[in-house]
């Protein structure tokens, strides 16, 4: 089995993949780093890493992730993604909830996101502020992997990792759907991959 240390940076790289870019990120992709780590991450796991080389992107780096980022996560114009998983469930499975959305999927601040902030609550971890109305976004639960990973809590990555990220398939999916094979769509399917194969290693 991989170490600790091994499956926190993953988490952590594809937190950050999830997040506004920034000139630092752009700066990893344009330099080869961020592909060369999944490179590197792909030949530790004994998988073939032909999907890194879609990772790679020339000319204004920055702008492209930027203008690319916007398109997908951040609309103003539909179609676009909101990558939460509260969005991606029904809004809550109390029998007790009379609310017209109980039983609807697509809103924000569902079950997922009232786990996540008792999550963040146990390890006094603070949600940045431009998350405060969706805490279980898909950056926000990859970094919370990667704690739970670098603090070698075995038993609550593998509760974690089956309720709170199997829902990266899907959202791989969509992502793909409305972008094509670009830059998130293989990131989101690398993220699905990783997850998978983390999971498979904590059942062994």
């Amino acid at each position: 089995m991989l170490d600790k240390t091994f499956w926190a940076d993953i988490y952590s790289q594809l937190s950050e993949v999830f997040k506004e870019p920034t000139r630092e990120f752009a700066d990893d992709v344009a330099s080869g780093r961020l592909p060369n780590y999944f490179k590197e991450i792909f030949s530790k796991l004994g998988n073939d890493s032909s999907l890194i080389a879609g990772l790679s992107i020339s000319g204004d780096v920055y702008t492209k992730l930027c203008d690319e980022y916007k398109r997908l996560f951040a609309g103003p114009l539909p179609p676009y993604i909101v990558p939460v998983e509260s969005v991606y469930r029904k809004w809550t499975n109390d029998p007790e909830c009379k609310l017209p959305i109980a039983g609807e999927k697509g809103y924000l601040m569902g079950d997922p996101a009232i786990d996540m902030i008792k999550c963040y609550q146990a390890h006094n971890i603070v949600i940045p502020e431009k998350y405060s109305s969706m805490p279980d976004h898909i950056a926000l639960e990859l970094e919370y992997m990667s704690f739970l990973c670098r603090n070698a809590d075995i038993e609550n990555q593998r509760e974690f990792i089956s309720n709170h990220l199997d829902w990266a398939d899907e959202l791989a999916m969509d992502i793909r759907n409305l972008s094509g094979n670009n830059f998130y769509s293989l990131c989101a399917k690398i993220t699905a991959f990783i997850i998978s194969r983390s999971k498979a290693e904590l059942s062994s």
